[in-house]
């Protein structure tokens, strides 16, 4: 009995002493792991593919949820049998490293040729990204472009499709689109190459 009493709180002391040896062995690899600079393009990029795979074609640091701190949007593009086209992710930085926030479903597009850029409006106080297929699904005699806001603050993708034919052009806009400012920016962007094209309350498929 005396032995049992003298083993347990010895093995108890031990148990403590091993827990608080692993976690300061975990709090010294964490300080002693240098600070990532997410502001390098290059870091930016394979930290980003270290998290989304071989997929991730871009990614673009901003404050993307408030105008302090920095995230990162990553466009992801698809090409199976299954699935063909594009999607973009929310990274949050955490602990030094990257954690997938809200993701897009699959949506029209490549990243071929098309333009992205961060863009902000007076209303809101962080950025949101925009997107635009430009010339890739154009052709002679016609074709598409397919156009996108990004809001990941709210979890939002607003659509535009503009569609050339051959005796017209219609511009479709989603929805989902109650913000005045969102309707201008797609409206003017696509005013300055095609000035006569009509608004249209329908999205249809090209052929």
């Amino acid at each position: 009995m005396l032995l049992n009493k003298i083993v347990q709180p010895v093995v108890l002391f031990s148990i403590i002493v091993l827990l608080f040896s692993c976690g300061e062995t975990e709090e010294k690899k964490a300080a002693k792991e240098p600070v990532k600079n997410y502001k390098d393009p290059a870091v930016l990029f394979q930290e980003t593919k270290k998290v989304l795979g071989n997929n991730a074609k871009a990614a673009y640091l901003g404050f993307y949820e408030d105008n302090s701190k920095d995230e990162i949007v990553a466009g992801i593009e698809i090409d199976t049998k299954e699935e063909l086209g594009i999607k973009f992710a929310l990274l949050r930085i955490k602990n030094n490293k990257l954690e997938k926030g809200y993701e897009t479903g699959l949506l029209d597009g490549s990243f071929n040729s098309s333009y992205v850029k961060k863009i902000k409006f007076p209303s809101v106080a962080y950025e949101l990204i925009y997107y635009n297929s430009q010339d890739y699904y154009m052709g002679s005699g016609g074709g598409e472009i397919f156009s996108y806001i990004f809001d990941f603050k709210i979890g939002k993708v607003y659509y535009a499709h503009l569609v050339i034919e051959s005796k017209r052009i219609s511009l479709f806009l989603s929805h989902n689109i109650n913000d005045q400012e969102v309707k201008n920016f797609f409206i003017n962007n696509f005013k300055k190459d095609y000035p006569a094209f009509t608004l249209v309350s329908q999205d249809f498929t090209l052929d």
